[in-house]
C-alpha cells in the first residue's frame, strides 16, 4: 500500500506566540475547539490553514 503525504504540512516545531483577542471570542474558540476534541492552538492552526488555502 502506498500513501501520498503532504510534508510540507507537518512541521514538529512549535513555536510560541502571544497574541490577544477578545474575550468572547476566546470564549467561543474554546468552546467550538473543545467541541471537536481540539486544543485552542490546534484549533487556531486548522482555522489559520483553512483560511489561507481559500484565499
Amino acid at each position: 500500500m502506498l500513501f501520498d503525504i503532504d510534508l510540507s504540512r507537518i512541521n514538529a516545531r512549535a513555536v510560541r506566540l502571544n497574541i490577544s483577542l477578545p474575550e468572547r471570542l476566546v470564549q467561543r474558540i474554546d468552546t467550538e475547539a473543545r467541541r471537536r476534541k481540539l486544543s485552542r492552538s490546534a484549533f487556531l492552526a486548522l482555522a489559520a490553514e483553512h483560511e489561507m488555502s481559500t484565499a
